[in-house]
């Protein structure tokens, strides 16, 4: 999990690890300005959750979790890719919350 994070935290996102193998990145570049009162109430961020888990097998994976299709249900958990290939993960994390053009002032 360590190799994950420090890969996520090299491209700029940020990291909370929670228990039981659960990582929570987030793009800051998706956050309202910080005196946009109305942007923060509102902003769904831009998110993404990821947990390691077995695969089945004799072989750990990091897996993307999606919401249920229906309230109070576990979430929909999708293969990402072996946990020893935090590259691959980071990327693949780094590119769902990718902001296109983050840098360019909005006029």
């Amino acid at each position: 999990m360590r190799a994950l994070v420090a890969e996520l935290e090299a491209r700029g996102l940020k990291i909370r690890v929670h228990g039981h193998g659960v990582v929570w990145v987030r793009n800051p570049a998706g956050d309202p300005a910080p005196d946009d009162k109305l942007g923060a109430l509102m902003a769904p961020r831009l998110n993404q959750e990821v947990w390691c888990r077995p695969n089945g097998g004799d072989h750990a994976l990091w897996w993307w979790a999606w919401a249920a299709p229906e309230r109070n249900q576990p979430p929909d958990l999708e293969p990402l890719c072996p946990v020893d290939e935090p590259r691959r993960a980071a990327d693949a994390i780094a590119h769902v919350l990718a902001v296109p053009f983050a840098d360019v002032p909005v006029t």
